[in-house]
């Protein structure tokens, strides 16, 4: 049984899957899933078009023919190297054939199954992570730690340099798709150039996630308690096409942060003390603005107002009103009690 959770992913495929007949990858995140096979892939068989020592199989060439799993894992590699069989498209009818291939394949060759986001019953899963000579490497959506790393990795292959305002910005502006993520980076690599340095300047022209950016300024707006900012900030999230119940988590969860900075500072932090240790930490253009909410907001008035963000939710779902009236409403609410905070 070899589950490889995410902090040791890199080196299990640097290492080229030691002491195993298959791998497993899968999860949510099709762009890492993708990356992950390609990389391991390639530390097989750095020659993905070579017919001696890489064999493609679909699953539906398996279930049409159930030993062509089983003849091609048995086959000897004419070079000596290590083979390497890839089926990207496996799910949970290909379980009973791997077990009977899996028993007659040829140590000397590995088994790559790619397949999509599987539960935690499904068949194939299951076999995977009980088998002694299978690794399942699943690939969940990019924390702000695996983001992180995939920013150090590229801009490291071309000696790219920024600093830590720059990498901030740009672990908060980039989504959880590994495949996005790398293109995005990689333009703005292409655009920097080896050896040169990214600005902000650079990073909100070519990575800035503009929905990201309007929706971050209305939640600091609906907690400054600015009626006026709030009602243009909502025109500018509509016009965008982001939707109401996508503006509402966006300022309850703004209200979480700061509730948890709120902890922090009740518990003897500073308000800039406490604002560091909230991850990712406050972008430094709104730390002005943060430190002020800090010093009026309180811990019951944030749970009243993620009460009203839950209740107009529920209510979008339920009932027949204009999503976007609910959403007004109740982002004025809160931002009346932000005035009353004062």
């Amino acid at each position: 049984m070899l589950k490889i959770d995410n902090r040791h992913a890199n080196t299990f495929i640097k290492n080229g899957a030691q002491n195993v007949h298959a791998v497993l990858i899968y999860g949510p995140d099709t762009g890492l899933v993708h990356e992950r096979t390609m990389d391991l892939a390639r530390q097989i068989a750095p020659d993905l078009n070579d017919p001696f020592n890489v064999s493609r199989l679909s699953q539906k060439d398996i279930l049409d023919d159930v030993t062509v799993l089983t003849d091609t894992l048995k086959t000897l590699s004419i070079t000596g190297d290590r083979r390497l069989v890839i089926v990207a498209d496996a799910s949970e009818r290909l379980s009973n054939t791997l077990k009977v291939a899996l028993d007659d394949a040829n140590q000397d060759t590995l088994l790559i199954l790619r397949a999509g986001d599987l539960k935690p019953r499904n068949k194939l899963r299951l076999f995977c992570e009980k088998s002694e000579y299978v690794a399942a490497l699943p690939c969940y959506a990019d924390d702000l730690r695996g983001i992180g790393q995939l920013i150090h990795t590229i801009f490291d292959e071309r000696n790219i340099s920024c600093d830590s305002t720059v990498l901030n910005f740009i672990e908060n502006s980039l989504g959880n798709d590994r495949a996005v993520s790398r293109s995005e980076l990689e333009k703005l690599s292409l655009y920097v150039g080896d050896g040169g340095e990214v600005s902000l300047e650079d990073a909100t022209m070519m990575i800035g996630d503009n929905s990201a950016l309007t929706l971050f300024d209305l939640a600091l707006q609906t907690a400054d308690g600015d009626a006026l900012a709030v009602d243009l900030a909502i025109s500018r999230c509509l016009s965008e096409e982001i939707r109401p119940i996508a503006i509402l988590r966006a300022v309850a969860g703004h209200l979480v942060r700061l509730q948890l900075a709120l902890e922090k500072v009740q518990k003897g932090a500073s308000p800039d003390q406490a604002m560091e240790k909230l991850r990712p930490p406050v972008f430094f253009k709104a730390k002005g603005r943060f430190r002020l909410q800090l010093l009026s907001w309180t811990k019951s008035r944030t749970l009243k107002a993620l009460g009203l963000l839950l209740d107009a939710e529920q209510e979008c779902k339920r009932t027949n009103m204009p999503d976007a009236a609910i959403c007004g409403r109740t982002l004025h609410q809160i931002a009346a009690i932000a005035r009353t905070a004062r």
